[in-house]
């Protein structure tokens, strides 16, 4: 894929130069979007697009194709990586995608502004169709919406993203049974067969026709009244269609029924779509009509305003404008005053004029009349405010008894609604009143319902246009595929109840609040995801709550069971704080500095053990708490205590406190310098505790120095150190997948290869566990170091350094416990060690063999673990100044000798006459060679007679003039005749110039030529003699070579030639 983006145009950018890495917006497996900013280059609003390589199979080409069109998204770039992912770098849309904005801004748009943008989409999808693409995912959800503007249509901008399901006609895409079928948008056709062959440029047409249907029904899923995509399928297959929208011209309606058209090749293409709707009249003749009635106000009021009450100051309201208000001339219950921004529907009007007095239902007195003509609305005033505002602030702090009460209260308030016909659509912490509160004591508690703005009638097939802005995290799933228009029912109430508990147990905390936008909310609730239990739920009221939220209604309690399960509840077993901040616990300073997780605490009255106060947080606190009595009777893992009840709106656990604090910061203070046996005792301990929790089937998921906690030690003495394993936030079965849990950068370094490679395949195991003990009897021989300290860390990156690169064995760390902590740092899982392998490995080590190494400056044997300290007081010896050197040339042979090697020089000089000595020589009597006197005797002994050499004058000779062979017999006379044999000059007479003239051949009768050749005297020829490189007489070599000897190479030459060298080579 790289070389494909690569050879794209697009522009490479980097993370941390050009690019910076938000918020996460979105997140599915295998694909993540983020917001991004611009560091350099460009200042526009950007996404980051990260995807695996499944997902970049599926649908990365298809941006690359249709890039740079004006209603498709823009792909502007991509940023390479060495984690095998494609990372695109996006166009950002403000407004989010069509689904959403519609349902948050159900009454923005107009007809024409949907024939727009409807256009737009069309000339997306013509440019798509040209491509030979098919998108197969068309919906509101899958168009961005970059503009709008009700004054100018062309202004609006709308792009199509999301190729997820996309593929091309003339390629059967890969995985393609593995690609989902979207029910409620795609075409007939393929719901019969879904063979390749039937998704085409038609099979779009049809699910734009619901596209359209679905913006004009303010993103009403189609077939929102059928749970199951199974029946819809079936009413599809049927020929079922969908209703006309409420909010419809005449033009856009006969345009969906031609794209839904059961013979594909009927359809219209894209192009006569976009010819339609540029031609279409759109005008907005809205509907105004509505199935539900309003409220007409009175001509005359019961109550006047500035009459009977007046309206000082406004308070904080979760519906209309609340003002506190006084009576005038009355002295009757406190009240306030609601300006409503429309006249009640009927069904909250019925709430407010006709529903009987109930204890658990706010009390309405009447409407007020103004002279603004404003709708006024006067109730009775709550003391303590609603329900949510005071979880929140901390004011009160309920226990488990007290909220049961308060649900009961609740419930019998829905169970009178439900009596008259009409469901609340609204339930949650904000809508309840407090008029009585105490934490402890139920029966001294009283609440209200309140704000029946989203008040239906009872009845799931009932349809209300009123297009309401709907509560997403509150309300039931059915009624977010209706886009709030139908399936209000009793058990979508029992949902939003149930949703209303897990607030209450949550201290009023929002319902899915890590999404930030509604569009996240919506997408996590369609996909059947539930809410988590909350920490201090019971388990008996837990199941209440899931029970309420069933994804069929039908599975649901209706609120009479709700009642009589909350009220069978035994309230002795139900779990209730043990201890209580400043009653049982005193708190004191925040330990490690400013660390708001531990603070010291003492008992009240002081007494043993030392205890720790430790803040948790609440989405694992639960399960950590879980595991901590779960696994607190091991000697090597940190005993719990319990909760402390406090007023800080904090989680508080209490537990054992460790006199000396962590091992990783006692090693880097320099507080403790373990010797190796005192740390393989500590390990030992380490290991113990894991073997334990591997045996439960669980993991740590946190091993390092600083969850290991310190009760006694000695640096020197192995039996009087004991520790204990802490922190099990991350804790999980064996098994558990990664992918599910965002590993921080800070924990990197210490997960195994295999996790750190491929967190989307793999699972949490013993040997991923092994490696990080690893990692922490590394880091407890390296002083408390940081693993990879050099490394660049940031976010969900890191260099491939640290993810190939192997720990160095550190300086102190023996060789014998360093080779155990190699094996359980090895790369391949499979040959790790498991817990009870490495337990014996460490307790076979000998301490008392200690290795020695070799000191270079004092050529020492050092001991292996002093080795660094010999190091630093080591001194290398000193190193002598050369002595002065002088040469004196030989007056002999002019030969360069040390002053002190000169005399002896002279003694074997060659060329010194007192060493002269003649060697006589001796012709031998049968070779008639010459040979020294010493060696003729030797020599004649084994020499042979000429007579025996015969057979070497059968040998050819070579002559010395032509180089010619000949036979011996034949040389003397080829000698004579040799054509190469240099002329002898002769003596001539003054007067014969007849030579010069080259008239030689011609006899001249005045020359007298003398037969008897005389040959002129010839100087003798210098040679070179091999030995002694000095040029010798030719006649003079033979006796030469007796007396010559090879000259000696003494010390001071190789010296001298040293000494050139260097200077030659400076």
């Amino acid at each position: 894929m790289i070389a494909a983006l690569s050879n794209s145009g697009l522009q490479k950018y980097q993370f941390g130069k050009d690019v910076r890495k938000m918020r996460q917006m979105y997140g599915m497996s295998g694909k993540i979007i983020y917001e991004g900013r611009w560091i350099q280059r460009r200042n526009d609003p950007i996404i980051v697009v990260e995807m695996n390589e499944v997902i970049t199979e599926r649908e990365a080409a298809f941006y690359l194709e249709v890039n740079n069109h004006l209603h498709i998204i823009g792909t502007l770039g991509y940023i390479e990586n060495s984690l095998k992912l494609t990372i695109f770098i996006q166009e950002y849309a403000p407004q989010g995608d069509l689904a959403d904005y519609l349902m948050d801004n159900p009454n923005k748009f107009t007809l024409p502004i949907f024939a727009e943008m409807f256009l737009q989409i069309a000339d997306a999808m013509s440019h798509i169709a040209s491509k030979r693409i098919v998108h197969g995912d068309l919906g509101c959800r899958n168009v961005l919406v970059f503009r709008v503007d009700e004054t100018q249509l062309k202004n609006n901008l709308v792009k199509i993203t999301d190729f997820g399901l996309a593929r091309f006609i003339d390629k059967k895409p890969a995985r393609e049974n593995k690609l989902v079928v979207p029910i409620r948008y795609c075409a007939p056709e393929i719901l019969r067969t879904n063979r390749h062959s039937d998704y085409s440029e038609k099979s779009d047409v049809y699910s734009l026709g619901v596209l359209i249907w679905e913006a004009l029904s303010n993103s009403e899923i189609p077939y929102s009244t059928v749970d199951k995509d199974d029946a819809v399928k079936e009413m599809k297959l049927n020929n079922e269609k969908l209703t006309r929208p409420h909010h419809c011209s005449d033009g856009l309606w006969n345009l969906m029924k031609k794209c839904w058209h059961t013979n594909p090749d009927v359809r219209p293409s894209f192009e006569r779509i976009n010819e339609e709707l540029s031609h279409m009249d759109v005008s907005d003749s809205r509907d105004v009509r509505s199935s539900i009635s309003f409220h007409e106000p009175r001509k005359h009021y019961k109550y006047e305003l500035g009459v009977d009450i007046e309206m000082p100051n406004i308070t904080d309201g979760h519906f209309g404008k609340i003002y506190e208000a006084e009576w005038i001339s009355r002295k009757e219950k406190p009240i306030v005053v609601i300006q409503m921004d429309t006249e009640p529907s009927e069904y909250e009007a019925m709430v407010y004029t006709n529903f009987t007095k109930h204890r658990n239902i706010v009390d309405t007195l009447g409407f007020v009349g103004n002279a603004r003509d404003l709708v006024l609305l006067l109730q009775e005033r709550a003391p303590h405010g609603n329900l949510k505002a005071l979880l929140q602030n901390g004011r009160f702090q309920p226990s488990q008894n007290v909220l049961i009460t308060i649900f009961i209260q609740i419930v019998e308030a829905m169970i009178y609604v439900i009596s008259e016909g009409i469901v609340h659509g609204n339930l949650c912490c904000a809508n309840i009143l407090v008029f009585r509160m105490n934490s402890s004591t139920p029966t001294e508690n009283w609440v209200k319902l309140t704000n029946f703005g989203w008040a239906h009638k009872n009845d799931r097939d009932f349809s209300d246009d009123r297009r309401l802005i709907i509560p997403v995290r509150y309300c039931a799933p059915e009624i977010l595929r209706s886009a709030g228009r139908t399936n209000y029912s009793e058990y979508s109430d029992a949902y939003s109840m149930g949703v209303l508990m897990w607030e209450a147990f949550s201290k009023g905390k929002v319902p899915y609040e890590s999404s930030i936008t509604n569009s996240e909310v919506r997408q996590r609730k369609m996909l059947g995801e539930k809410l988590s239990k909350p920490f201090m739920c019971d388990d008996q009221i837990w199941k209440i709550i899931e029970d309420c939220w069933h994804n069929e209604p039908k599975l649901r309690f209706e609120f009479t069971g709700i009642k009589i399960r909350l009220s069978q509840l035994d309230t002795n077993l139900l779990a209730n704080y043990k201890y209580e901040l400043n009653v049982h616990v005193k708190l004191k300073r925040p330990l490690n500095g400013n660390s708001d997780k531990f603070f010291e605490a003492d008992w009240i009255p002081q007494r043993d053990p030392p205890i720790v106060l430790m803040v948790m947080n609440e989405e694992t606190a639960e399960q950590e708490v879980s595991l901590y009595k779960k696994f607190e009777s091991h000697r090597n893992i940190v005993k719990t205590f319990d909760f402390v009840k406090n007023d800080r709106q904090s989680i508080m656990f209490l537990q054992e406190r460790a006199p000396h604090g962590n091992l990783q910061k006692l090693l880097q203070s320099g507080n403790f310098q373990p010797s190796q046996n005192v740390l393989a005792s500590i390990f030992l301990q380490i290991t113990e505790a894991m073997i334990y929790l591997v045996g439960e089937n669980f993991v740590h998921g946190d091993l390092r120095c600083s969850n290991v906690l310190v009760f006694e030690m000695d640096p020197s003495d192995p039996k009087k150190n004991r520790v204990k394993l802490t922190n099990f936030s991350r804790a999980c079965p064996i098994g558990h997948p990664v992918a599910g849990r965002k590993i921080p950068a800070s924990l990197i370094p210490y997960c195994a290869p295999e996790i750190r490679r491929s967190r989307n395949k793999s699972v949490y195991s013993e040997v991923s566990e092994v490696y990080s003990m690893g990692v922490l009897m590394w880091q407890a021989c390296s002083q408390g170091a940081i693993p990879f300290a050099g490394d660049t860390i940031s976010g969900d990156t890191y260099k491939k350094t640290s993810n190939d690169r192997r720990l160095e064995r550190p300086t102190q760390c023996q060789e014998n416990l360093w080779a155990v902590i190699s094996n359980s740092l090895l790369i391949e899982p499979e040959i790790r060690f498991s817990f009870d392998d490495l337990k014996t490995q460490i307790a076979l080590i000998d301490f008392s063999v200690t290795r020695c190494v070799h000191c270079d400056n004092c050529n020492q044997e050092i001991p292996e673990t002093d080795i660094e300290t010999h190091l630093v007081s080591c001194v290398p010896p000193p190193v002598p100044r050369p002595a002065h050197i002088s040469f004196t040339r030989c007056r002999h042979c002019s030969e360069r000798c040390l002053g002190s090697q000169l005399e002896d020089h002279q003694k074997t000089c060659r060329e010194n006459p007192a060493n002269f000595r003649p060697i006589l020589s001796t012709r031998c009597n049968k070779c008639n060679k010459e040979f020294p006197n010493s060696d003729i005797e030797n020599h004649q002994k084994s020499c042979l007679p000429a007579t025996a050499r015969i057979h070497r004058s059968q040998q050819p000779v070579r002559c010395e003039n032509c180089r010619q062979q000949y036979a011996a017999t034949e040389i003397g006379n080829h000698k004579k005749t040799c054509p190469s044999k240099p002329i002898t000059p002769v003596h001539q007479s003054p007067q014969s110039g007849n030579h010069r003239n080259g008239n030689h051949n011609r006899p001249q009768p005045d020359v007298t030529v003398n037969t008897t050749t005389e040959r002129l005297p010839r100087e003798p020829r210098d040679i070179q003699f091999v030995n002694c490189n000095r040029q010798i007489p030719q006649n003079e070599i033979t006796a030469h070579r007796n007396i010559c000897r090879p000259k000696p190479i003494s010390c001071m030459d190789r010296f001298c030639s040293w000494i050139s060298h260097c200077c030659a080579t400076n």
